[in-house]
């Protein structure tokens, strides 16, 4: 596992999760308290708004209408609409009360987690929930490779 893990809180802003994410080439990301216990988690899959005929990446899209400053021509009720929108966080599209695994687990359990479950991540945590790492697929595949 990864013991310094990157992390966010659940106030951090919607596109800076998204950029920590991306400039780390992470498909999740664990959201924590104070205390290092784990609140949730986010993966690529959450930024993503569906419609019948297309995805959405919600961060784009959100600095997409703040930099063409939409806002600036709409009703009262859609402003608030927007500055709602602009004002996401981690809290607003996390999956609270996330899949864990402890750190003594077998590498065989694991890998039928990631298989059942089709997460390419998952948190290592103690019994209370407090952050000890993440552990991916790629770690366990370095692992049997050496």
């Amino acid at each position: 596992m990864t013991k310094n893990v990157i992390t966010a809180n659940p106030e951090t802003p919607l596109t800076e999760v998204a950029d920590i994410m991306l400039r780390n080439r992470f498909h999740g990301i664990p959201i924590i308290g104070e205390d290092r216990k784990i609140l949730g988690i986010i993966t690529e899959t959450d930024f993503f708004t569906k419609s019948s005929t297309n995805s959405i990446f919600l961060p784009s899209y959100i600095d997409f209408l703040k930099k063409m400053k939409v806002a600036d021509s709409l009703s009262k009720e859609e402003q608030e609409k927007m500055d709602k929108l602009f004002s996401i966080k981690a809290k607003d599209i996390m999956t609270a009360d996330c899949r864990t695994v402890q750190s003594d687990m077998e590498v065989a359990e694991l890998l039928e987690i990631f298989k059942k479950t089709k997460f390419s991540s998952v948190p290592v945590a103690d019994a209370q929930k407090h952050l000890l790492g993440i552990i991916t697929v790629a770690d366990v595949i370095n692992m049997i490779r050496v």
